[in-house]
């Protein structure tokens, strides 16, 4: 009796996937930037992701402060949205807009403004070209505004 060797069965050769995984590996690692790699780089990466989240909730402060002082202070006027456009940007599912406003207030010429502001998905519909929309500007720099 002769003991002669098979073909390796399709079980053994399922042993590539783990020198599969070691290549994805590989290419995670040399896709990682050097000072985000190790301990200490994800230490630092974390750092990065705090300061920018900070930053960013810093930014929508300043935009709620901006819109309470408006709302209290601001002058009315309306501004029929010439070009309303999507930014990508969604704030708890709501979408960021961009309008290209024509601005009317009582007792200052018309003039073009482009606003963005995050509105209520039920109320997008609304923001369409030629839908005239209420506004509140800051009377000592017209720019700035709300829609209110």
């Amino acid at each position: 009796m002769t003991l002669t060797r098979s073909a390796p069965s399709e079980s053994i050769r399922g042993m590539g996937f783990f020198k599969d995984l070691r290549n994805v590996q590989k290419q995670a690692k040399d896709m990682t930037p050097q000072e985000y790699r190790g301990m200490g780089g994800l230490m630092r990466m974390s750092k990065d992701g705090m300061s920018q989240m900070s930053s960013t909730m810093n930014d929508m402060q300043a935009d709620a402060q901006k819109a309470q002082h408006l709302a209290v202070n601001g002058r009315p006027g309306t501004a029929p949205i010439t070009a309303p456009r999507q930014t990508g940007t969604f704030v708890n599912e709501n979408p960021e807009v961009e309008m290209d406003l024509q601005v009317t207030v009582d007792g200052m010429t018309p003039y073009a403004a482009r606003h963005r502001q995050v509105i209520a998905m039920i109320a997008a519909a609304q923001f369409q070209p030629g839908a005239t929309v209420p506004v509140k500007v800051d009377p000592a720099e017209p720019t700035s505004l709300i829609v209110a």
